[in-house]
């Protein structure tokens, strides 16, 4: 079962984010800031992160920078209200869904990084 770990500091987000990819059968791990993230990772390894950049304690480009210096290499999207494409172009993220974004291209998306990440 493929593991995605969340990390979105808006609950309703987080919740319909976990709803889309359960129904896909994704084991989902939900975080609301970078920090909680972080030690969440020290005991689960996700198969993929879908991260917003602005979050209190530990914004999205910390999180991001810090995940890959702890050493997490799997894919990451950004999905952000922000400019997604610039955030994930200036990170070396994966991919990026401009929020609000459709639920079936966050699930297609999460897909094809798992078909990569394989």
């Amino acid at each position: 079962m493929a593991r995605v770990l969340i990390v979105d500091d808006d609950a309703s987000t987080v919740r319909l984010i976990s709803l889309l990819l359960r129904c896909e059968s994704m084991d989902v791990i939900q975080t609301f800031d970078g920090k909680q993230a972080l030690r969440v990772m020290q005991r689960v390894h996700p198969d993929v992160v879908v991260m917003d950049l602005q979050m209190p304690r530990m914004d999205g480009w910390a999180f991001f920078e810090e995940a890959r210096r702890q050493g997490y290499d799997g894919p990451v999207m950004v999905c952000t209200a922000l400019d997604a494409r610039a955030a994930q172009r200036e990170l070396g993220a994966d991919a990026y869904l401009q929020k609000p974004f459709d639920p079936d291209k966050l699930v297609e998306s999460v897909r094809e990084l798992l078909g990569r990440a394989a």
